[in-house]
């Protein structure tokens, strides 16, 4: 049977859409809206349009695609293909198609427009009533540090722990208010191994008290950079 390569192409926009805020939503990664377009455009395009006889170029495609538009965003990627998978397989089990170049191509158009038409109602009341924008004010959280309220970013690309208490990145000036002596931690990373001084204190978020390690931050627009891990 036939499939429209400008259907399929309408179609995956939808799904790589839908994906990727979901992949930003759940990783609580900030991305602009104009590198979600662009990421949308750049995953869908050639699947969509370009066959060859050998379908190895696909994963040079996908790889290049996480090198390039997913640095520093390894948690989102991965959240992003597994979306991806969970709704192609799912259109293939509802739907008569196939997937090719990790994509779904359909062959019959009168129920994949109803199912698609479902999903764009229910994503734009995501966006819309949810009010879920791709901005960085998504990722603000208030927090107390000697009974004084803060704003903390969180960064998902901090995960690091001491003796498992989260480390996180105050600036200079609430540092020195923290009475506790400081402390060198060794904070391991990809690339090497660094040294930081860093004060034990108690925080309160989301309505929970919890121990953390502070260290200083130079030149953030925010009073700390926070961890997700054991905070959020």
């Amino acid at each position: 049977m036939n499939s429209y390569v400008e259907i399929a192409f309408i179609h995956n926009l939808l799904i790589h859409s839908i994906a990727l805020t979901l992949a930003n939503i759940f990783s609580r990664k900030v991305m602009c809206i104009t590198t979600f377009i662009f990421i949308v455009f750049a995953i869908t395009f050639l699947p969509s349009f370009l066959f060859l006889k050998t379908d190895s170029w696909i994963w040079i495609h996908e790889i290049c695609i996480f090198i390039f538009l997913f640095k520093d965003r390894t948690h989102t990627y991965l959240i992003f293909v597994g979306n991806r998978i969970l709704f192609h397989i799912t259109y293939y089990l509802l739907i008569e198609g196939s997937i090719q170049h990790l994509q779904f191509f359909p062959f019959e158009y009168h129920l994949l427009s109803i199912f698609d038409f479902i999903l764009l109602v229910l994503y734009l009341s995501l966006l819309v009533k949810a009010k879920y924008i791709l901005s960085e004010k998504d990722f603000i959280c208030s927090f107390y540090l000697n009974n004084k309220k803060y704003k903390g970013y969180i960064d998902s690309g901090n995960l690091a722990t001491h003796e498992g208490l989260p480390i996180i990145f105050v600036q200079e000036n609430i540092y020195h208010q923290i009475k506790s002596k400081p402390i060198l931690l060794d904070i391991q990373t990809i690339q090497d191994e660094n040294f930081i001084q860093a004060k034990q204190t108690i925080i309160k978020i989301n309505n929970k008290t919890i121990a953390v390690y502070c260290a200083q931050v130079k030149n953030c627009t925010y009073d700390a950079i926070l961890n997700m891990k054991g905070i959020l």
